[in-house]
């Protein structure tokens, strides 16, 4: 190919994807599984990362209905149950680093889990519910490439 075909197509493909954002179409739902799911929001949004740890975050491993991730400062593993729109996290465990900045974080992504019985997913967006409905926890898909 020749410097000027890369170059139209590079600029057709960053056109197709701008007028796609620009008319409004949507990302498709991410599947709950399998996916890296960044923790953004508890009881307000937004989420403390902190320097030299990972951030906050959890994915569900289809095989073995594992659930590995770090709740910001300590790694975080355990099991989870679905059926259809019904998830319950059980057996959760994590490390036991001390890390001041996030503890109160880390106890509420916590609770958010224990709490968590349904979910939901629009586009790459992620909700944890309790058994009122209310949201405990948010989470964004993010794609590693």
């Amino acid at each position: 190919m020749t410097e000027g075909v890369i170059r139209r197509t590079v600029l057709l493909l960053l056109f197709a994807v701008v007028t796609g954002c620009a008319t409004g179409q949507s990302v498709p739902d991410q599947p709950l599984l399998n996916t890296y799911w960044k923790l953004v929001s508890l009881e307000e949004p937004g989420v403390t990362v902190i320097e030299g740890h990972r951030e906050p975050h959890l994915v569900l491993h289809q095989e073995g209905q594992r659930l590995a991730g770090s709740t910001g400062c300590n790694n975080l593993s355990g099991r989870y149950q679905l059926d259809d729109d019904q998830l319950r996290f059980r057996n959760l465990v994590t490390t036991l680093i001390a890390c001041r900045e996030v503890m109160q974080q880390e106890a509420l992504f916590l609770k958010a889990l224990k709490d968590t019985v349904s979910w939901t997913v629009d586009g790459d967006v992620l909700v944890f519910r309790d058994e009122r409905g209310a949201k405990v926890a948010e989470f964004l898909a993010v794609y590693l490439y």
